[in-house]
């Protein structure tokens, strides 16, 4: 009987363990780091057209930035579910994706703010000043109904609730502890005593407010409808009335826009020559422009050097490929390979080849109305051929101290380095996978321009408070750049010698550069 017992309780054990191993793998989730997380949501924010800041704050209010337990099951409070706790409770959200798709819960969670500031917009909750999305202060009731509109939330009557803060205060706290923002209160004297406000009730946007960072379309955008919603309707205005119903992913043509109207902003699509209307931005992603066409890299669509980055691929400077990363750091090797192309298409090296050739010409005609009183000289070895100049010019010396660098440098790079090299814009062997400097840029490019007179006499240390550390070389290549429009400061009276460039930064001093040069300015 004891072996028996004892026999028992093992199995027991035995499948007490296999079940919660079979737990662990079932609920396996692992929760991205907080930086990861963050950068998800600036992506759902963007293309929602809501300040990714206060999506944010309401993460780490909801879940402290936690989706799953620490056993790897979703995490779930109540009928929460997930980092932006979303209650499913009327079933308009797919429970599972909510449990196990990350990026579904925060496209959920936008889309339950943005119901609760369209209650705003519509009378249904009350509302501040004009509902501009794009002030962050005016979000204020739309933030207090985003877990129900109840009275606890008003902030004359937090005490009686046993509550030390409402929960758009606790949204405002975090932006202010941990993201360096100040969001400004509406006046609480427009608030009742007790409850809830009036739906009708109006406050005025207070007088300090801040941006919410949404970035609108123009004219000639190209796009698609997107969002969880499987339809999407067009109207005959700006928040007017209903004429086309249209599809998630359809591609449109804006014509017109944007207009602020009840709370969001409009724009006018072109589908086809039947079907045109107006629809909120926030159902719309940019995919491309009337311009440069459809967008070839998918992480550009929102970034101020979208233009820029296709200008180069139409220049062939940069190749197509999933993702450009422009906020990324750029590597020196990186930076060779965009300048050697860069060179190349604004013709350089046939430019000094051709100044030389002329400077030689000139020399000559100098020579030749001096008359000799030595008879010429007949050389004994025949002339060099068209082919033996080229070798000549390359200077094979530096060629091979050049090839004795570059077990470093990534085999398809080191044609594009050694062309920088030769050009004399890297005075020594660099450190091909190392991330540059914005001083370093400056230098390596500095060697293409001159300083006119026009700003000789200009102190450059009189407009960057930033580079009084800077040596001699450094300091003149940043007069250089910046006299010639090459670069300028990060922001006014800033160069940021020491920051490291990125890549839409580099892209938009390439284009600076075959603008220039191309154009012979």
């Amino acid at each position: 009987m004891k072996i028996f017992k004892a026999t028992t309780r093992k199995a027991i054990s035995l499948i007490f363990i296999f079940v919660f191993i079979l737990n662990t793998f079932a609920y396996a989730g692992v929760n991205p780091t907080r930086e990861e997380l963050e950068y998800m949501i600036e992506r759902v924010a963007e293309k929602r057209a809501i300040p990714s800041i206060l999506l944010k704050a309401i993460a780490r209010v909801e879940s402290c930035y936690e989706h799953y337990n620490k056993d790897g099951s979703p995490k779930i409070t109540g009928t929460s579910i997930g980092l932006m706790q979303i209650n499913n409770r009327s079933g308009g959200y797919d429970s599972e994706k909510l449990k196990y798709d990350i990026m579904y819960n925060i496209e959920a969670g936008a889309d339950v703010l943005l119901s609760k500031w369209n209650m705003s917009s519509n009378n249904k909750v009350s509302s501040v000043g004009n509902m501009d999305p794009n002030i962050l202060e005016n979000w204020y009731f739309a933030l207090w109904a985003y877990n129900g509109w109840v009275g606890s939330n008003n902030p004359h009557t937090i005490s009686s609730y046993a509550k030390k803060y409402t929960y758009q205060q606790l949204v405002y706290d975090v932006i202010e502890k941990e993201y360096g923002g100040k969001i400004h209160n509406i006046d609480f004297s427009y608030l009742p005593a007790t409850g809830k406000p009036s739906r009708s009730l109006a406050v005025p946007t207070p007088l300090y407010t801040n941006s919410g960072g949404i970035i609108l379309y123009e004219e000639g955008d190209y796009v698609r409808t997107d969002g969880l919603r499987e339809k999407f309707y067009l109207r005959d205005g700006p928040a007017g009335k209903y004429v086309h119903e249209i599809s998630s992913n359809q591609l449109a043509l804006i014509g017109e826009g944007p207009v602020l109207q009840n709370g969001y902003y409009w724009y006018k699509v072109y589908i086809d020559d039947n079907t045109e209307g107006w629809i909120e931005r926030n159902f719309l992603l940019r995919t491309g422009d009337i311009e440069y066409g459809r967008y070839a890299f998918e992480d550009i669509s929102f970034h101020w050097a979208r233009k820029i980055i296709m200008e180069l691929l139409g220049k062939d400077i940069v190749s197509e490929a999933e993702y450009f990363n422009p906020d990324n750091y750029i590597t020196k090797e990186e930076f060779c390979i965009l300048l050697s192309k860069t060179l190349d298409y604004a013709r350089y090296d046939d430019a000094l080849k051709s100044s030389a050739d002329e400077e030689e010409s000139v020399e000559s005609e100098t020579d030749s109305e001096e008359p000799s009183s030595e008879p010429e000289e007949t050389s004994l070895e025949p002339e060099a051929t068209e082919s033996e100049h080229e070798e000549i010019s390359s200077k094979p010396e530096e060629t091979a101290d050049f090839l004795q660098g570059t077990e470093n440098i990534n085999p398809w790079a080191v044609e594009y380095v050694e062309n920088v090299y030769k050009l004399g814009l890297v005075d020594e062997l660099i450190n091909p996978l190392e991330y540059l400097k914005r001083k370093e840029a400056a230098v390596f490019i500095a060697n293409l321009f001159e300083i006119s007179k026009e700003f000789s006499s200009l102190d450059i240390k009189t407009v960057f408070t930033d580079i009084e550390d800077l040596n001699e070389e450094e300091i003149k290549a940043v007069k250089t750049v910046y006299t010639n429009s090459i670069m300028s400061g990060k922001s006014s009276g800033i160069f940021s010698p020491d920051s490291f460039l990125t890549r839409a930064e580099a892209a938009a001093i390439m284009a600076k550069i075959s603008n220039r040069l191309f154009s012979g300015l």
